[in-house]
């Protein structure tokens, strides 16, 4: 069946907070409205925009600061975008499993000469929130997305950890849409803690091996899903 390739609302809402910087002529530390008065402003519910923030602060554009609000980081801030079509969703979830064993294997070798002690304690206390959960739900998707963002961010080269972003995020709305691919979380938690292991002690190739056995079980399981 032909893929139909519609933009998600929360990307549609960080277009709108984007476009709002630029016609405010916002600078770096000024404020934004209250999530409220986003929602309100632009008609969509307030998850909406929790995951069009979350979207812009990975890209630099903004960050939320405790008892400040919605600061602008970066109104200018550069990133990489494409939009790809392709008939068969199968098709583009396994070539994106084929991009995701190159700039993710290359952020892991470097994550794994260069993350800081800061670093490694955040992926670890990630790690444990996800183990005590390993299943689909909020408070597992959250742990997951911090382990990898920190994972990447890392590598210390921000052009190669904002094009994973995109191919991360595209991973993660499929795995949200499908009811039977909660386990997928188990199934590769391992890997996760092998990850760890190999970049904490300093081994890219082992790190990037690892990576390897993970994105295998994701291909077999998307195969299994279609």
């Amino acid at each position: 069946m032909p893929l139909v390739k519609k933009q998600l609302v929360h990307e549609l809402a960080a277009e709108e907070i984007k476009r709002l910087i630029q016609s405010s002529k916002l600078q770096k530390g000024d404020k934004l409205p209250s999530m409220a008065e986003l929602a309100e402003t632009f008609g969509v519910s307030r998850t909406s925009i929790r995951e069009a923030l979350r979207q812009l602060e990975a890209h630099q554009f903004v960050e939320i600061v405790n008892g400040k609000g919605i600061l602008v980081k970066d109104a200018n801030a550069h990133q990489l975008q494409t939009r790809i079509f392709i008939e068969s969703e199968l098709t583009f979830l396994l070539q994106l499993c084929e991009v995701r064993r190159g700039l993710e294997g290359q952020a892991i070798e470097l994550a794994a000469r260069r993350a800081t002690e800061e670093q490694l304690i955040r992926m670890e206390t990630n790690l444990r929130i996800f183990k005590n959960v390993k299943t689909l739900n909020e408070e597992s998707v959250q742990a997951d997305f911090d382990f990898h963002q920190t994972l990447y961010e890392a590598s210390h080269n921000p052009v190669l950890y904002k094009m994973i972003d995109t191919v991360y995020e595209s991973f993660n709305e499929f795995w949200k849409k499908n009811q039977n691919s909660d386990s997928i979380f188990a199934d590769t938690y391992q890997f996760h803690e092998d990850i760890f292991y190999y970049v904490k002690n300093k081994q890219p190739e082992l790190a990037r091996a690892a990576l390897n056995q993970m994105i295998d079980i994701v291909e077999s399981r998307v195969k299994d899903l279609f």
